[in-house]
Formats: C-alpha cells, structure tokens, sequence
C-alpha cells in the first residue's frame, strides 16, 4: 500500500499543525499534573504532621502537644489584644490603650 502519493502540501501542514497542537496540549497536560501533585504533596504532609503527633504514645507526642496548645494560645491571645485596642479612641475604651500609648 503506497500512502506518499496521498501526502500533499496541505496535509503536511494539518499534520505539523497537528503534531505542535499535541505537544502544546502534552506541556499544558504535564505542568497541571505536577501543580496537582504538589498540592497533594502539601496537603498530605500536614495530615501526616498530625497523624504523626498522634501515633507516637502518650510519652513522645506530649511535648508536640504543649508546643501547638502554646501556638494556639499565643494567635488567640494576640487577636484579643487586638480587639480590645480596636475600641481605643471610642468610649469603650480600656487601660490597655494607656499602656500601649493610645
């Protein structure tokens, strides 16, 4: 079966057309999967964090523990400071804002 004389200019053109669509479509396909999976890989080593505090026994994670429960406290000790100087300058305002100047 001779399939040349079947080849034209035309032709050469869609399949080149063609070929180019197929790697554009292959770099777009390939950036996305790797996007992708860096996203999982994020999202898994967070669970994995955790799941790893609270598989090691009562003796090892304990600390881990200690140290969120202070993170914690801290970012909600910090947004209660912050509220209560948000009401500086207003009639509500409490002895926080002379200590911080306000």
């Amino acid at each position: 079966m001779n399939t040349l004389p079947t080849i034209t200019i035309d032709n050469t053109v869609l399949i080149a057309l063609g070929c180019v669509c197929l790697c554009g479509v292959g770099i777009v396909l390939m950036t996305g999967i790797h996007l992708i999976g860096g996203f999982l890989d994020i999202f898994t080593s967070i669970i994995s964090f955790f799941l790893h505090i609270l598989s090691g026994g009562p003796v090892a994670w304990c600390g881990c523990l200690v140290v969120l429960v202070v993170c914690v406290g801290g970012v909600g000790l910090a947004l209660v400071i912050g509220q209560a100087l948000s009401n500086c300058g207003t009639p509500q305002a409490i002895n926080l804002c002379s200590l911080f100047g306000q």
